[in-house]
C-alpha cells in the first residue's frame, strides 16, 4: 500500500495539470470571444500560464520520482540487512609504512633522487 501512494500523487498531479490547462483554454476563450478582433494579450498569457502549468507539474513529477527512488534504496539496503557490499564498504585503511608514492615523506626523497645513467658524464660545471 505505501508503494501506492506515490502512484496516487502522480496520478493527482497529472489532473491538477489537466483540469488546469482546460481551465486555462476556457478562460482564453471567453477572453477572445469577448474581445472585437484578436486580442493578443489573453494568448499571451494563456500560452505563458500553460509553460507555467508544464514546469509545476514536471517539478512535481520529478519530486515524486526521486522519493521513490530513495525508499527503493532504502528498503534495498534494510534487505541487506545492514551488512554493507565490498563495493561499497570502505576499504581498510594501508599501514603507514607500506605505503609507497610521491606525497610520503620517504616517497619525497625517492622521488628527487634520479638514478644515474650509464655513458653519462658530466660535461661542465658552474
Amino acid at each position: 500500500m505505501r508503494g501506492d501512494v506515490m502512484q496516487w500523487m502522480g496520478r493527482l498531479v497529472a489532473v491538477v495539470f489537466g483540469l488546469g490547462v482546460l481551465a486555462l483554454l476556457g478562460a482564453v476563450a471567453v477572453l477572445v470571444r469577448q474581445a472585437e478582433g484578436v486580442p493578443p494579450w489573453p494568448i499571451f498569457l494563456g500560452l505563458l500560464g500553460l509553460v507555467a502549468l508544464i514546469l509545476l507539474a514536471g517539478a512535481c513529477l520529478a519530486l515524486i520520482s526521486i522519493a521513490v527512488s530513495a525508499r527503493r534504496g532504502a528498503e534495498a539496503l534494510q534487505r541487506l540487512g545492514g551488512t554493507l557490499p565490498a563495493a561499497v564498504a570502505e576499504p581498510e585503511p594501508e599501514p603507514v609504512a607500506q605505503m609507497q608514492g610521491p606525497f610520503t615523506p620517504t616517497g619525497l626523497a625517492d622521488a628527487s633522487a634520479r638514478p644515474v645513467r650509464p655513458g653519462r658524464s658530466l660535461v661542465a660545471t658552474r
